[in-house]
């Protein structure tokens, strides 16, 4: 029985021993555990907080790369917002009772496209009908570029040759129609697109293409005067068009009313950017809507999608 006394007696001496230890330890206990939480709470913060911000900073590096980094990114999207603006407003003063506020809420049909985007058949040959079609008019695809002249995003487009290369990547597989329509009010965009259509009248679709193409590549300015009215005629003998008879057409402007049906086509098809891309499954009448001037892949991507 003494031994067991003693014994317990131990115990007791022994757990004494402990909490003191533990007192004496219990300063230093504490500020490790609070390092410890507060450095998982930074953690924490960091994986909520600084990686999505991180993860945006290297998106819009990606854009930024896209236009020759963030100053160039910035003045273009300003740009951007003026034509938008700019058309809302004129397309406003010419249709007032468009721009009255409706009371009928429900009513989305003039204003939300359909979420199938399909042509039938008669919408498609009439969209032909009306158009110089680039390469093999047989092919299974037709890229259809709504574009404007004097658009710096069209010109963007165009100096890449994003629609070449997709020609040398499908060959017969794909078509292509340039199709210019009023988006906001540059100042040569209706004269350059009426010229370009005199083009196709006087040399078919190889002088059609040759003309606009040129107007492109040789536009050196952003405020819709980038390529001089007077250039007009010149150009047209420059790829060998009589110039009695290109005069006789631009001076008629019998070709703005092709223009304008050109930008009603554009707004049916719910194409509501610059440059507006659209491609068309023939067979199918199925078409997807690319706006705005996106890297190649993105239309590989669709064309890939449709030719399945």
């Amino acid at each position: 029985m003494v031994k067991s006394k003693k014994v317990e007696t131990d115990d007791v001496n022994t757990s004494t021993s402990s909490k003191k230890q533990m007192k004496c330890k219990h300063p230093a206990f504490v500020g490790g555990l609070f390092f410890m939480l507060v450095s998982v709470g930074i953690i924490v913060a960091a994986m909520f907080f600084v990686l999505p911000k991180e993860i945006a900073n290297k998106i819009m590096e990606v854009e930024y790369s896209k236009v020759g980094w963030e100053d160039n990114y910035r003045i273009i999207n300003k740009m951007q917002l003026e034509q938008i603006n700019n058309f809302v407003k004129e397309y406003k003063a010419k249709n007032p009772e468009e721009a009255k506020p409706t009371d009928n809420k429900d009513d989305t049909s003039a204003t939300t496209p359909t979420s199938d985007n399909i042509l039938t058949k008669d919408q498609l040959e009439a969209l032909k009908a009306s158009s110089f079609i680039e390469w093999n008019k047989d092919a299974k695809i037709t890229i259809v570029e709504y574009s404007d002249l004097e658009c710096p995003f069209c010109i963007r487009q165009a100096k890449e040759g994003i629609i070449k290369q997709l020609k040398d990547k499908y060959g017969d597989k794909v078509n292509s129609i340039f199709k210019n329509f009023r988006w906001v009010p540059h100042e040569n965009s209706e004269i350059e697109a009426s010229a370009s259509l005199c083009a196709g009248d006087l040399g078919w679709v190889e002088a059609y293409s040759s003309y606009y193409h040129k107007i492109f590549e040789r536009s050196n300015g952003w405020n819709g005067t980038g390529f001089s009215k007077d250039n007009l005629v010149p150009l047209a003998k420059e790829i060998w068009l009589l110039e009695s008879k290109f005069k006789e057409c631009l001076d008629s402007k019998k070709n703005v009313a092709r223009f304008d049906a050109d930008t009603e086509e554009w707004k049916k098809m719910w194409v509501q950017w610059t440059p507006g891309n659209v491609i068309i499954n023939n067979e199918t009448g199925k078409y997807i809507l690319i706006a705005w001037a996106y890297p190649i892949t993105e239309f590989e991507s669709k064309i890939d999608e449709l030719l399945k």
